[in-house]
Formats: structure tokens, C-alpha cells, sequence
């Protein structure tokens, strides 16, 4: 039986944040603004993400709910504000006509261009774009089924298994990051520029989507049934 509980936390919390922290789709929306690095400079820029996303994920996991109590905030209203800025960045990359195309693949981005991107490297390509507040939230509502009432080595096991799941996403994220150059380099340019607006427009629904959800919590209000 504690197995099966324990196989059953794992799934379910697998199952739980895959659909929202998406890193298929996240993976191939970053590697727009990847496509003009060179090997080298990919690997650092895709390092840095990793790193930020694990810290995220994993600090959301360990201190989350001590950080929200310290600021006074609800996970509504990290929601809301997590949507807008998701918004906000999309609708960028939907009026930019050829943002997340700049150099040809495999040669190096100039020292001002580099210095660009690595000033989006947190914001917004690890946060709100690879991990969100959509994401934050579930890893929020999984710590409250984690906890189990007079057992702290259960608990702690359940935590261990969500800490786990954060690295796999992680994990799968690495693996379009570093692979996602060479389905883009035979898309060729103009079919790069197409997927990052269709990926744009996605994302700009998937900010509204939060923010509804926040609404909707913040007023209890059923819009979404």
C-alpha cells in the first residue's frame, strides 16, 4: 500500500504539472530566440535556463508557501500577475516581425546581441515562459497534498517525489533546448518565423487562460464551466 500511495503521488504529480509547465512547447518557443547562437553559445544560454528553472521549481517547492505569507500574496493572485506577464511578452514577439530571428545558425552573435539575450535569460525565457506562475501554482497545490498530518517521513518522501518530477520536466526542457536547433534549421527561416507566431499567439492564450483562473478564484466567480 505505501508504494502504490507512493507511485500514485508520483503519477498524479507528473500528471498534474506536465500540461501546465509544457516543456515540449516551451522548449520550442525558447529555441526561437536561440536559433541565431552557435554551439557554445547555446550550451550557456540553455545551462543558465536549467539552472534558473530548477531554482524555481524547486525554491517554489521548499519556501513557497514562506515567501507568499511574507508578502502577504494568495496563489490567485500570483496567477493573475503571472498571466499579465505572460501576455505582456507575447504580444511582444507577436508585434516584432522578425524578433526571434537574427544571425544564421552556427555563427556567433555579436557582443551586443549576446548581451541581449542573456538579459532575457530570466525574464522572460525561464520565468514566465519555461516555468510560470501556472507552474508555481500546481507545485503549490501538490505541497498541500503532500503533506500528511502526523507523518513527517511520508511527507518528506512526498516532497522528495515532486522534487523529482520538477527535474524531469527540467530534464525534458534540456532535451528540446539542445535538440530543438536542428528541427528548426530544416523548417528553414520562414517556417521558423510561422511557428514562433503561432507559438506566440498559444502563449498569449495560455497568459489569458491564468488570468481568468486567477479572476475566477480571486471572485470565486465559475466563468470557466
Amino acid at each position: 500500500m505505501l508504494k502504490e500511495g507512493f507511485l500514485f503521488m508520483f503519477v498524479s504529480s507528473f500528471m498534474a504539472l506536465f500540461p501546465v509547465a509544457n516543456p515540449v512547447g516551451s522548449g520550442f518557443l525558447v529555441n526561437g530566440f536561440l536559433s541565431g547562437l552557435d554551439d557554445r553559445q547555446r550550451k550557456v544560454v540553455i545551462r543558465k535556463i536549467v539552472v534558473n528553472y530548477l531554482l524555481i521549481g524547486l525554491g517554489s517547492l521548499a519556501i513557497g508557501h514562506f515567501v507568499l505569507s511574507l508578502f502577504g500574496l494568495s496563489v490567485p493572485v500570483i496567477e493573475l500577475g503571472g498571466g499579465l506577464l505572460i501576455c505582456k511578452t507575447a504580444l511582444q514577439w507577436l508585434n516584432d516581425s522578425d524578433s526571434s530571428i537574427s544571425a544564421a545558425p552556427n555563427k556567433a552573435v555579436d557582443p551586443i546581441a549576446m548581451s541581449k539575450i542573456n538579459s532575457q535569460v530570466f525574464y522572460p525565457l525561464t520565468f514566465p515562459i519555461s516555468i510560470g506562475p501556472g507552474s508555481v501554482s500546481v507545485i503549490f497545490t501538490l505541497m498541500a497534498s503532500a503533506s500528511v498530518k502526523g507523518d513527517i517521513v511520508r511527507s518528506a518522501l512526498n516532497y522528495a517525489l515532486i522534487a523529482l518530477v520538477i527535474l524531469l520536466m527540467c530534464l525534458i526542457l534540456y532535451l528540446f533546448l539542445s535538440q530543438g536547433q536542428r528541427i528548426v534549421s530544416r523548417l528553414g527561416r520562414s517556417g521558423s518565423m510561422i511557428i514562433n507566431k503561432m507559438i506566440a499567439f498559444f502563449t498569449f492564450c495560455v497568459g489569458i487562460q491564468i488570468v481568468t483562473e486567477g479572476v475566477a478564484k480571486i471572485f470565486r466567480l465559475n466563468v470557466l464551466q
